[in-house]
């Protein structure tokens, strides 16, 4: 009777995985103006860093190689200067991601629209990662404003 069962619910998980492949297809049959590939948007509008580390406004240009390093948003272009410059920081603490160590994150959450940091072990990769909670929570003291520009870009 158990195998019977399992059988049955193997059937049911296998016509609900048809049932969800059905309304992708659907979806995606309905809404054409989803872009396939970066080479099929018409053109690119946003912000870039310039090379003077300025945050650039850039709007409806034509697709092109050239400017694949066009964030959609502000935020996200703000949010990338800052990740550069904590990257560089992060070395002076002899940190980030180690897949045989334990490792503490620095992670944002959002309380009525502000970031609370939590501090905390994290099984998956994080770029703020440390070996110690100590550790990390004086990086986040030393670098708060930093680390908020990073997290600006889940802001709207």
């Amino acid at each position: 009777m158990n195998i019977i069962n399992r059988l049955n619910a193997l059937e049911n998980q296998q016509k609900k995985n048809l049932d969800d492949i059905s309304a992708l297809r659907k979806y995606l049959e309905e809404n054409p103006k989803l872009v396939k590939s970066w080479s099929d948007l018409n053109e690119v509008s946003g912000y870039y860093i310039d090379s003077f580390s300025k945050i650039e406004s850039y709007e409806n240009r034509p697709v092109h190689d050239d400017n694949r390093n066009v964030f959609a948003t502000e935020n996200q272009a703000k949010s990338a200067l800052a990740k550069a410059q904590l990257s560089q920081l992060l070395h002076s603490y002899f940190s980030g991601w180690n897949h045989h160590l334990e490792n503490y994150a620095i992670l944002p959450q959002i309380k009525e629209g502000e970031f609370i940091p939590y501090i905390g072990i994290s099984v998956l990769p994080q770029f703020l990662a440390f070996r110690s909670r100590d550790k990390a929570l004086l990086f986040y003291e030393q670098h708060k404003e930093l680390i908020h520009d990073y997290w600006s870009e889940f802001l709207p």
